[in-house]
């Protein structure tokens, strides 16, 4: 039987699709209404339970989705207004007929209150404890060895699959989800962020058994070698000793390459068993024996990551699961190794977003999608926000949530959207496109299914990201990420073109029961896969759902653990007692003073520094003023500023007040300072002294010579650590330089961080020093200093490297 022929056929009657479980009080609530024709009714009705009409309102102006149905019309019924606990439905006459929904419920956290025992009974349904499972499992064989392992525990991964896995469809490089190991952090995440309402529920026991469960079976999981075993494969047979420790390929085709990469589930787990290792609580292991396993674990793969992943390459799915794991990491044990790689790998996320506010999933143009994970990279951006202390590291974040979520809001209402069902951005034969549905065409060569737990995800990166803008400030930016979070959910419950509620065991019409083995077929809780593009074609675009396939309706109908565990997290968002970390302050950060020449061959350069500076201080929340001369400088000015950044300004015809309060303030460190190309022309010239004070400041240098021609050159880092040098690259190309020379290396009297190789110079030239440092720090001064000599081309702010160590000097030597 196919549903889509049922849904929507021509001259069907009119129909109500709602959220079949319930509606929060005080969040939206939205219903659509299908029609043959766009003026059949105009208004519809909300009834109790005693067939009383409470609530009555006009439908929207109807709207098709042609790509869907060119014959229906939808409109939206919005009842957010009433908010009076009980059970209802929705009700509509069209003639003579009156047209009713199935019922639902509406109450003060009707939706968790309802759903998240039925989650819980899922996931302990799930458990792989029967006793076949666990004698096969704890004498597991490892694919092409004779080595056998105990790893027992975890859950059966689908009602169509009841293998266990970190993670599959490694081959794709670009596809991988988060399996056991989401759910593990998910139940994590769902006990810190609501105690209050589990212990209401009386659920935080049960819960937290789960979870430790989960952490188990990681710890299992990790081989002698501190490498996690990816997937237990049932080859689906029935006699469980044919279980085998596997890597995974297309059809099913089986490997030795079985070690998980950071993005194949190795990542997340890790920052589960970090996280859980907090709670000083054992389950068959001790909290200290579950951190033991995450750092083991983390530095094995800072030197193997590589290696496992498939294409030996890492893209956004290794960023962001690699960043929740040094985010738990730093957090559970405060080590700089942590926050560094956590910082790297926020970094590395920041760089990935594009101008249209996607994220791009690799280096070669791919945008990032992702049928069950798509909000992750958000949610891992989110979560090391509870973390990061630094402003200039939480505001480069905060802007690049902002963009993300903007993108989403948009790019789901670039066409018409009745159900407001999330869209998405891919490229599909070598064209950018946007579509309701993942293509069916892709890496994987057959792999789609429903996208519920996509869904989820984005509703949980909404809803996390509606709180950075919780204060008055926003309140029409804050509700629009709530109500579109609250309709992905609606979605799944029911409000969708088939009226058909996913969860299983809830609301009125459900998927069919799938068996499996073991027991491990639907249960209550357990959500299906869902509603996928039309079957044969391959850009995703139409619609289909169908409960028989010749086999093949596994593809909508079987549930699977990532759909219950991103609505887990999508429940803990919505109801999370505690969001601290998250808001940006609206103080200024610190004022900066910035000098610039105005005129001379400099010019060009410093009029686009201050173009991007005005830009990165908007966004970055700081003030920045500018002088063209030192007239106004003196102590009493320069108090008012927390950095000092000298823009192609050279060190000599200073008036005296302004020399001296400059000096007093780098020697006392009253603030930082960055100084830029033209502030080491150190000498005599224009009938001035040269600056000895600042001559030794610069590592007691001179100005010699200069390329005048130009030419490109390498620069190569000496320092990589350096806080202005994270996430620049460790060499790199200047395009056009003078490359200026001094009469010796200022390396005796300064910290060099970099210097450019003067082999690489492009034409070649014999104004060379050898020993040529052009970015360096002076630490003999209390103030945060760091000189860069390039700064005469304005094309250097179209210099990625160059771009983020300016950016990185600023906020380093800005804070104390």
């Amino acid at each position: 039987m196919l549903i889509f022929s049922i849904a929507f056929k021509a001259g069907a009657a009119p129909a109500i699709f709602v959220n079949q479980v319930a509606y929060d009080s005080n969040n939206i609530k939205l219903a659509v209404v299908k029609l043959d024709l766009p003026n059949q009714t105009a208004s519809f009705s909300l009834l109790n339970a005693r067939q009383q009409s409470v609530y009555s309102g006009k439908l929207s102006k109807a709207t098709q989705v042609k790509d869907w149905d060119a014959k229906s019309w939808f409109c939206k019924a919005d009842f957010s207004a009433f908010q009076t606990s009980g059970t209802y439905h929705l009700q509509i006459k069209v003639g003579s007929k009156v047209y009713r929904s199935a019922n639902f419920n509406i109450g003060p956290n009707a939706l968790i209150k309802t759903t998240l025992p039925a989650l819980l009974n899922y996931f302990r349904k799930q458990r792989a404890n029967t006793p076949q499972e666990l004698s096969a499992d704890q004498n597991m064989l490892l694919y092409g060895s004779d080595q056998r392992v105990d790893i027992r525990g975890g859950w059966a991964d689908a009602s169509g699959d009841i293998s266990k896995y970190f993670s599959h469809l490694a081959y794709t490089n670009l596809m991988s989800p988060q399996q056991i190991p989401l759910v593990t952090w998910s139940l994590i995440q769902a006990d810190e962020a609501m105690p209050k309402l589990l212990d209401e529920l009386h659920l935080k026991d049960s819960l937290q058994d789960e979870a430790l469960w989960g952490a188990d079976y990681l710890i299992r999981s990790l081989s002698k070698a501190d490498y996690f075993y990816m997937t237990v494969f049932s080859y689906f047979k029935p006699d469980a000793s044919a279980r085998r420790i596997v890597g995974l390929e297309a059809n099913s085709v089986t490997t030795s390459d079985y070690q998980s990469a950071f993005r194949e589930g190795a990542g997340v787990a890790i920052a589960a068993l970090a996280r859980i290792s907090k709670w000083n609580k054992h389950g068959a292991y001790t909290s200290g024996t579950y951190l033991a396993a995450a750092e083991r674990a983390f530095a094995h793969l800072l030197i193997n990551n590589l290696r496992y992943d498939d294409d030996h390459k890492e893209n956004i799915i290794d960023d962001y699961c690699a960043l929740l794991a040094a985010t738990e990491l730093w957090k559970a044990t405060g080590k700089e190794l942590y926050r560094t790689e956590a910082r790297k790998r926020s970094n590395n996320l920041c760089l990935r977003i594009t101008p249209a506010g996607y994220f791009m999933a690799n280096d070669q143009g791919r945008p990032f999608w992702h049928a069950s994970d798509a909000g992750l990279p958000v949610v891992s951006l989110i979560r090391y926000l509870k973390v990061e202390t630094d402003q200039e590291f939480r505001a480069r974040v905060i802007k690049v949530i902002d963009q993300s979520a903007n993108y989403n809001l948009r790019v789901t209402n670039h066409t018409t959207n009745p159900f407001g069902y999330a869209r998405q951005t891919f490229n599909y034969k070598n064209t950018i496109k946007e579509g309701f549905f993942i293509p069916h065409e892709n890496e994987s060569g057959w792999w789609w299914q429903g996208e519920n737990a996509r869904l989820g995800s984005l509703a949980t990166a909404a809803l996390l990201s509606s709180k950075l803008h919780s204060s008055s400030a926003s309140p029409g930016r804050a509700k629009a990420l709530n109500d579109y979070a609250n309709t992905q959910l609606s979605w799944i419950l029911g409000t969708n073109p088939y009226n058909m509620c996913f969860m299983y065991g809830m609301g009125g019409k459900q998927v069919p029961y799938m068996a499996a083995l073991f027991g491990h077929g639907s249960q209550r809780g357990g959500i299906s896969n869902g509603i996928t593009g039309k079957e044969g074609r391959g850009d995703g675009s139409g619609i289909d759902f169908k409960i028989e396939d010749k086999g093949n309706e596994w593809r909508w109908t079987e549930q699977w653990l990532p759909h219950a565990a991103w609505f887990l997290q999508a429940l803990t968002a919505m109801a999370e007692e505690k969001p601290e970390g998250l808001v940006l302050l609206s103080k200024p950060r610190f004022k900066a003073l910035a000098l610039a020449e105005n005129g001379g061959h400099h010019i060009e350069y410093s009029k686009r520094a201050k173009v991007w500076l005005n830009s990165l201080a908007t966004d970055s929340n700081f003030v920045i003023d500018y002088v063209t001369n030192t007239d106004g400088i003196d102590s009493n000015t320069l108090k008012n500023y927390q950095l000092i950044i000298q823009l192609d300004y050279a060190p000599y015809a200073w008036k005296p007040a302004a020399s001296k309060a400059f000096e007093q303030y780098i020697d006392r460190g009253t603030g930082g300072w960055i100084g830029f190309h033209h502030a080491t022309l150190l000498g005599e010239f224009d009938g001035f002294p040269m600056w000895t004070w600042f001559s030794d400041f610069m590592g007691d240098i001179r100005f010699l010579n200069y390329i005048p021609d130009f030419a490109s050159a390498t620069v190569k880092l000496e320092n990589g650590n350096h806080p202005v040098l994270l996430g620049v690259k460790p060499e790199f190309l200047v395009a056009k330089e003078e490359w200026y020379t001094y009469n010796k290396s200022p390396r005796l009297h300064v910290k060099v961080l970099a210097s450019v190789l003067e082999s690489t110079y492009h034409p070649d030239s014999k104004i060379k020093m050898g020993d040529h440092p052009v970015i360096w720090s002076n630490p003999g001064k209390k103030a945060k200093n760091v000189y860069i000599f390039m700064g005469h081309d304005p094309g250097l702010f179209d210099n990625a490297n160059y771009v983020r160590l300016f950016r990185n000097s600023i906020f380093w030597a800005a804070q104390k």
